[in-house]
């Protein structure tokens, strides 16, 4: 009797590839979306980060008479110098990456409130600064507006014509709702605790782009939004950290720049004439 055999069942090459071409055409449909998912739920971590900030600033401002926390930057760290964090300009590195300038109370004055260091960084923040050449890993992302109590160095270049909030009650007279405290900053352009704006047609700090071309900021009434950027400028500079390529300041901008026409107006009102 002739054996007979079985034919061995499996895929063929063909089938195989067809396999390998939808598993294929499926990711390309889901990355999408999962990349967006992913931006998504780091900008609602970004906008936590700030609300956790802001309730700290109000915790702060009512714990000292109603005196908004100190503002600015200083260039060589000292317990008898102390602002809501201890920072410097971008070329002083070890500021970017010394927990004790955001958590020790000899140096920072929200340290007493704020235990936790990564609430200091937005999570989109994935490009680091560089200074002659060497990169460091920074820790944190966050600048104060420039106009709430700025007090050292001198703040005579950035008050000339718009008020600076010193407390809590001088913002009676406006709509504190409209003026933003904290903000996500470019991470090519994180330079001092404070975020800084001249009345001029100069970009000195930039905002965030990280989140779909926008970034987040916290206001004086304690609520925190998203806000997108619509000039292509303002998304250029933001992206390329400045002239300098490693936070370089005082890039000039066009006159009518919606984005930074806004950033001054919800900065700080212009002053009363007298």
């Amino acid at each position: 009797m002739i054996p007979s055999y079985k034919r061995e069942t499996g895929f063929t090459l063909i089938e195989l590839l067809v396999v390998i071409a939808i598993i294929a055409i499926l990711a390309a449909m889901l990355l999408p979306a999962l990349s967006k998912a992913k931006a998504k739920a780091y900008q609602v971590q970004c906008i936590g980060n700030l609300r956790q900030i802001a309730i700290t600033y109000q915790l702060y401002t009512d714990d000292n008479s109603g005196y908004l926390a100190p503002n600015g930057f200083i260039t060589s760290p000292t317990p008898n110098v102390k602002l809501w964090v201890a920072g410097g300009e971008h070329f002083f590195p070890g500021y970017f990456t010394n927990r004790a300038y955001l958590l020790d109370p000899q140096y920072a004055l929200f340290a007493s409130y704020l235990k936790t260091v990564g609430v200091y960084k937005c999570p989109a923040d994935r490009n680091e600064p560089a200074w002659l050449g060497v990169t460091y890993p920074k820790l944190r992302s966050y600048a104060l507006n420039c106009f709430f109590n700025w007090q050292t160095p001198d703040d005579s270049i950035f008050s000339s014509s718009r008020v600076t909030f010193r407390k809590q009650t001088d913002f009676a007279r406006y709509d504190s709702s409209q003026f933003f405290s904290f903000i996500d900053g470019a991470p090519l352009n994180v330079c001092q605790p404070a975020f800084a704006l001249f009345n001029s047609t100069w970009f000195y700090h930039r905002p965030s782009t990280e989140h779909n071309n926008g970034g987040t900021m916290a206001f004086a009434d304690g609520h925190v939004e998203a806000k997108r950027w619509h000039d292509t400028e303002t998304i250029n500079e933001a992206k390329s950290g400045g002239t300098a390529g490693d936070g370089g300041h005082f890039d000039s901008v066009s006159s009518n720049n919606p984005d930074f026409i806004w950033l001054k107006d919800h900065a700080s009102p212009l002053s009363p004439v007298p």
